[in-house]
């Protein structure tokens, strides 16, 4: 298999396996109950995860350098394994926090940043394609344990379920361990020009800016799916479809977008989401026709997920592959606190009919940050000496 093929083919794994941690509300009300412990708590324990998922990968980029992309994915798999059978086999109402919470939200971040990084090794006309992959592979994990999960756990029960998740996440991210490279950087001789190239600190904002104004229109849709559409006006099978469009662009755009930036360029890709989300939105705030309201959800889902795979790509281009996981780590932040004010402005009343244009409108504010953002960036890159 060719070198490329084996980080693409490794990040996509290790992501797939992980990504599954977005389905924890197939299992959470059962499993909450069971310990003893309300409903409600499962969402801090997703909560707890992502906080896990944020500062583990602000580690990965020392990780790297000092394990190797192996060792640090073996080092994912034994943390999530562990994390997924305590909590299958535990009795008590904090092992959920331990074991999905700490334990496997930290796997997440290690796995992840990994992923991503040996995406970024990838040669700059194949690294959004790559980057889709693998970013695209972390969404598929969910659908594939959406669609399996309704019809096995009434049969076998959660902790059987648990336990048998726990087997193939360490089972595919300890095979995607084995198919990284075992070298701890990339090569010396490749990367010279690349790692004496400086990463100011206004890139670094900018990249976080784009970051945060691209994702947060897509995480508060995301965040209040159901109810958005029911108040724009659509049936309860109707709001279904919105949902799974919803979904189902955002695990497109991921490959979409990337394919599509390898041959436009990254910037008018970028742009091009940037424009997709904001016409989305605009038939979202003043239409209630069906088609324009399912239109719409699709729009925001191919906008969401190619934002989420061009970043990692823009950062790359942008810093190189032996400075992009340190970098990536801070500017993956602007996710974490893109997702905090999701639900706050859904708590403002995005969910009822009478706010519904209003805050399809104020959500076109966080993309004209995203847009003079990308300015900034693409003016640096065209100064910058042989560039």
């Amino acid at each position: 298999m060719p070198s490329t093929a084996r980080l693409v083919v490794s990040g996509a794994v290790a992501n797939l396996a992980v990504g599954t941690l977005f389905g924890w509300s197939l299992v959470a009300p059962a499993l909450m109950t069971d310990v003893g412990a309300s409903d409600s708590s499962g969402s801090g324990v997703f909560a707890l995860a992502l906080v896990a998922f944020s500062a583990a990968l602000l580690g990965v980029g020392r990780g790297l350098r000092r394990l190797g992309a192996r060792r640090l994915l073996g080092v994912a798999a034994v943390l999530a394994g562990v994390g997924l059978g305590l909590t299958a086999a535990g009795r008590w109402a904090g092992v959920p926090w331990i074991g999905v919470g700490l334990l496997f939200g930290t796997a997440n971040g290690l796995a992840y940043g990994t992923a991503v990084a040996l995406a970024a090794r990838v040669p700059g006309g194949r690294r959004g394609l790559a980057s889709g992959l693998v970013v695209g592979a972390y969404a598929a994990g969910p659908v594939v344990l959406g669609l399996v999960a309704p019809r096995v756990l009434p049969a076998v029960g959660w902790r059987t379920g648990l336990a048998v998740l726990a087997v193939l996440v360490t089972g595919l991210v300890g095979l995607a361990a084995v198919l990284a490279p075992v070298d701890r950087a990339p090569a010396r001789g490749s990367e010279q020009p690349e790692r004496r190239v400086p990463v100011p600190f206004r890139s670094v904002v900018a990249l976080w800016l784009l970051f945060a104004g691209g994702a947060l229109p897509g995480l508060v849709v995301f965040s209040a799916a159901a109810p958005l559409a029911s108040a724009a006006g659509l049936g309860a099978g109707a709001a279904g479809a919105a949902v799974s469009l919803l979904a189902a662009g955002n695990l497109a755009g991921r490959v979409g977008a990337g394919w599509w930036s390898d041959r436009v360029g990254r910037p008018a890709a970028v742009a091009s989401t940037l424009v997709l989300s904001a016409v989305a939105l605009g038939g979202l705030a003043v239409s209630t026709v069906p088609a324009v309201v399912l239109t719409g959800f699709a729009g925001i889902g191919l906008a969401y997920g190619g934002v989420s795979a061009l970043v990692p790509a823009v950062t790359a281009d942008r810093v190189g592959p032996r400075a992009f996981p340190t970098v990536y780590g801070r500017v993956f932040t602007a996710w974490g606190c893109a997702g905090l004010a999701a639900p706050l402005l859904v708590s403002q009343g995005a969910a009822t009919a009478s706010a519904r244009p209003e805050v399809f409108l104020l959500l076109a504010a966080p993309l004209l940050v995203a847009v003079a953002a990308l300015m900034s960036l693409t003016a640096e890159a065209g100064s910058r000496p042989g560039r």
